[in-house]
Parts: structure tokens; C-alpha cells; sequence
């Protein structure tokens, strides 16, 4: 006898399948319509790496003696004006060199590389049974484009043999008419600072869970003469601006640092009319 249910169920079965999968091409298709399109690219940059090792560990690779030091950052190669490469490279390192330092900002990676092989050399010379590695690594990248202007961020950690590593997160903006670092005062229109800084205060309390009576110094928030006031170290990515308070800055150590984004939307009437952020005037 022939088992009519078992067929049935099968041929069920196969039906069910080819009706939710499809065909070969019709997957393909799909998958072809799914790939999200290429993000605009201003300007064309490659990424500069060094990596470095100093003390006894650069001869031994077992030694627990070692300072190492690696760094990745952008160079900004064309698209734009060979003025505008040169300022924008320019102020890539030295705004990386404001955080990245031993005793005193430097002028090159080479020179900040010197002192801090130089330094770890010193301290072995002294202490005969000193095993703390030394490390400090950069890395920064190009985190977003606009054909006005571009964005950096870069993270730096570094350890030299105190009670804790340091870290810092750098933001940075960058005009592409003349390669300068943006400030509030580039984007924004004169007397900005008060109605921004009072919107800025109220995400600053929603983010850390403040309520409006109790006073930020309460929470271990300090800040000149005891107003919230944002600081330089933004940037703009899409419609926002980001910005960071390393550890330190208005906190102490334990408390961490604190991003805090503005959504410039909510912002249009603050926006200078001819600066790089006008089209979200429109």
C-alpha cells in the first residue's frame, strides 16, 4: 500500500521551502539591494603607524624590562588643497601632543619617543630591580566626513609607573577651507554660551542621574565657579556634537570620564549662518 499522508507531506514540505527562500537569483538580488551605499569620502588620508620598543626587552624578548610605544594616526594625503593637507596634518599631531606627553608637549613622535626612552633608561639605571613595563599607545583615525569639514578621534593610554595608567579621549573638527581646528565660536552665533550651556547642563544631569536641586559638587562634579560649562574637546559627527571630559577634568579619577552628545537639531537657532553647519539651517 502506498503511503499517500508521508507523499503528501513532503511535497508540502518542498512547497513551504520555495516559497520562503526562493531561487538562487532571487537571493542574490536581495543581498545585492541589502548593501548599504558607499559613505562620501573628502578627502583621501592613509594611516601612519609606529611601533617601538626600548630597554632590555628590544635585545631580550623575555625580559619584563620594556617601555613600548605604538601610535596610529591619519595623514591626510589629497582632495583637498596641498595648504589645507599640510595644516590639517599639522594639527592632527600637535592637538595629539596637548595629551601625549611626558614632562612637556613635544613637537614631534620622535622627540616624545626620546624623552620616553631616556626616561625609562634612567629609571633603570637607578633601581636595579625595577620589572614595571612603560607603554603608551595612540590611536587616532578620521571618524567622520562632510565636504566641509572632518572629524578625529583619538585615544591615548599610557603608563610610566604610577599608581595607575591615564587615558584620555581626544575629539576634534577639522575645516576643510583652511584646516583649522572648529570651535563653538566657528559654528555657533555670538551668546551662544549661556542657552547652551544651560541645554547642555540639563543632558549632563539626566545622563548622571542629577536632579535640578541638588548641586553637581554634591555628586563630586566640579566646575569654575560652580556652573556647568562645556569644554573644547568636541566634535562634530552627523548632526551632534560630541563631547568628552576626561578623567580628572571635572570629576575626580574614580568617577571616569563622561561623553555627552548635543543633538545640533535641537540646536538650529544657535547655528551660525555661514559656518560649516548651516545647511541644517534649511
Amino acid at each position: 500500500m502506498k503511503n499517500y499522508p508521508l507523499a503528501l507531506a513532503l511535497i508540502f514540505l518542498l512547497l513551504v521551502a520555495s516559497c520562503e527562500f526562493g531561487t538562487q537569483s532571487e537571493k542574490q538580488t536581495q543581498a545585492k539591494n541589502e548593501i548599504p551605499e558607499a559613505i562620501p569620502q573628502y578627502v583621501d588620508y592613509r594611516v601612519e603607524v609606529i611601533n617601538k620598543k626600548f630597554g632590555p626587552c628590544a635585545q631580550d624578548s623575555l625580559s619584563a624590562q620594556c617601555a613600548n610605544f605604538v601610535v596610529e594616526y591619519p595623514v591626510i594625503t589629497g582632495k583637498v588643497v596641498p595648504e589645507v593637507i599640510q595644516a590639517i596634518n599639522e594639527n592632527i599631531k600637535s592637538n595629539i601632543f596637548d595629551y601625549a606627553f611626558l614632562s612637556e608637549k613635544p613637537e614631534t613622535f620622535e622627540s616624545l619617543i626620546e624623552e620616553m626612552s631616556n626616561e625609562y633608561a634612567q629609571v633603570l639605571k637607578e633601581f636595579d630591580d625595577y620589572s614595571s613595563s612603560w607603554s603608551m599607545e595612540i590611536t587616532s583615525d578620521i571618524i567622520y566626513q562632510d565636504s566641509a569639514f572632518i572629524s578625529v578621534a583619538t585615544t591615548i593610554y599610557s603608563y610610566t609607573g604610577g599608581a595607575h595608567p591615564n587615558a584620555y579621549q581626544v575629539y576634534r573638527s577639522y575645516d576643510l577651507q583652511n584646516g583649522q581646528p572648529l570651535t563653538l565660536k566657528d559654528i555657533l552665533k555670538t551668546g551662544y554660551e549661556k542657552p547652551l550651556n544651560e541645554a547642555a547642563e540639563i543632558e549632563f544631569r539626566m545622563l548622571k542621574e542629577i536632579p535640578p536641586s541638588e548641586a553637581l559638587k554634591e555628586k563630586g562634579y566640579f566646575f569654575e565657579n560652580g556652573s556647568f560649562a562645556l569644554n573644547d574637546n568636541f566634535a562634530i559627527i552627523y548632526k551632534s556634537l560630541i563631547f568628552y571630559f576626561n578623567p580628572y577634568e571635572i570629576a575626580p579619577y574614580a568617577n571616569g570620564p563622561t561623553e555627552l552628545e548635543l543633538k545640533l537639531t535641537d540646536y538650529v537657532d544657535l547655528i551660525k549662518e555661514n559656518g560649516v553647519l548651516h545647511d541644517l539651517k534649511n
